[in-house]
């Protein structure tokens, strides 16, 4: 019996263009050389708060920093970290999903299951509620 592939941790984020941008050049600076705090902020021009919300999502997508003598390191390396960096909503048509869920790659595989899961959703029946019927409003006794 052989064990299930392991699946890489991609948390349900949903971030801006903007928000994306920063988490790549925060990975890309941190890769070049550990950094201190002020450094960071300097750089992106962010706010202490931001700057700890955005370790914390790198953290929850597997991209490890550590901070250590009051230096933050990037631990893997920038092109382990970009892979785990979520990316905004590319807002595709069906058309394009299709299109790119036909290419024979990892990210292709994973999108043809991403569509097929939309495409073959069950349909949900809509219930009535108690006291009306199709086209009628409910009886005045159903009233509160």
């Amino acid at each position: 019996m052989t064990s299930p592939a392991p699946t890489r941790r991609r948390p349900s984020v949903h971030i801006t263009l903007q928000r994306a941008a920063r988490l790549h050049r925060l990975v890309r600076f941190l890769a070049e050389n550990p950094r201190a705090r002020n450094a960071i902020l300097s750089e992106l021009r962010i706010g202490l708060r931001t700057f700890y919300r955005e370790l914390e999502l790198l953290n929850r997508c597997g991209v490890k920093i550590r901070h250590k003598t009051k230096l933050y390191f990037l631990l893997p390396t920038a092109k382990e970290a970009e892979g785990r960096l979520p990316f905004p909503d590319p807002q595709l048509s069906f058309a394009e999903m299709a299109e790119l869920a036909g290419c024979d790659c990892p990210a292709g595989k994973r999108l043809a299951a991403l569509l097929a899961a939309v495409i073959n959703q069950p349909e949900t029946v809509k219930k009535r509620s108690k006291g009306t019927t199709k086209g009628t409003k409910p009886s005045s006794s159903n009233r509160v």
